[in-house]
């Protein structure tokens, strides 16, 4: 997969030489080229719902063979998956056994490679400029009028709920959110993102990869939430005065 390059560029996730740093640098470089441009950038975070454990596993399959892992090895790779058993037990009560037909099976060092090759096709489902760490997945659109982007973003959206639905997949909607970068130029009234009848909240600063974007790309709430974070350590931890002294 590797030295094929059939790993979407965009992925950051379980890749060598790939961080959360080098994803994060990557949306923000262009939001802010957006930015600069004077265009009005609309930029979703999907959160998708036990992503890993929804991998099915006829469709693994078929990516698998699509992607050219066929004969002995797609054999290989469909034993792996398949007649695997699991049972819930609550209390001194035992379930019964159950055949799993999704999810790639947990502690596997193959399996976060199985589910970048299930989600490897997402970037080509629609005109958004997408960038993953595994399942957390951000897009992002721009256009110089909000009536048309809206009206883009509404579009594409149907795309990616119709990518999640052919892939049994499913979108955390109280978690998925999205902000508005506006230059002065723009004062658009009211911006409204649904997919799939279910409104997304619009948020001024979101977390992605364990940073605070906002939407003056002016990081200031990320830094308040650090001096917050270090005052809270340094009121645990009191006598650690040389942390304080060269932190100030």
């Amino acid at each position: 997969m590797t030295e094929h390059n059939l790993i979407d560029k965009r992925q950051y996730g379980f890749r060598e030489n790939h961080s959360t740093e080098l994803a994060v640098t990557t949306i923000y470089d262009e939001l802010l080229r957006n930015f600069d441009n004077k265009l009005i950038t609309c930029s979703l975070f999907l959160d998708l719902s036990k992503a890993f454990d929804c991998c099915y596993h006829e469709i693994l399959l078929d990516k698998l063979y699509h992607y050219g892992i066929r004969g002995v090895s797609h054999k290989l790779f469909s034993k792996f998956l398949h007649n695997r058993m699991q049972w819930t037990k609550i209390g001194a009560f035992k379930f019964s056994y159950k055949r799993i037909s999704c999810g790639v099976p947990q502690g596997s060092v193959i399996s976060p490679l199985l589910f970048l090759i299930y989600i490897n096709d997402i970037t080509k489902a629609s005109s958004f400029h997408t960038t993953s760490f595994a399942d957390d997945i951000n897009l992002h659109v721009s256009n110089s009028c909000s009536n048309v982007l809206q009206t883009t973003v509404k579009l594409e959206l149907c795309k990616i709920d119709h990518w999640l639905r052919a892939n049994k997949l499913s979108l955390n909607y109280n978690k998925t959110n999205f902000m508005l970068l506006i230059s002065r130029k723009h004062n658009p009234d009211s911006f409204i993102v649904t997919i799939n009848n279910h409104t997304i909240s619009p948020e001024d600063n979101l977390k992605y990869l364990g940073v605070l974007l906002d939407n003056k790309l002016s990081w200031k709430p990320h830094v308040q939430k650090v001096k917050l974070s270090y005052q809270e350590f340094v009121e645990f931890y009191p006598n650690l005065n040389i942390i304080q002294h060269h932190l100030y």
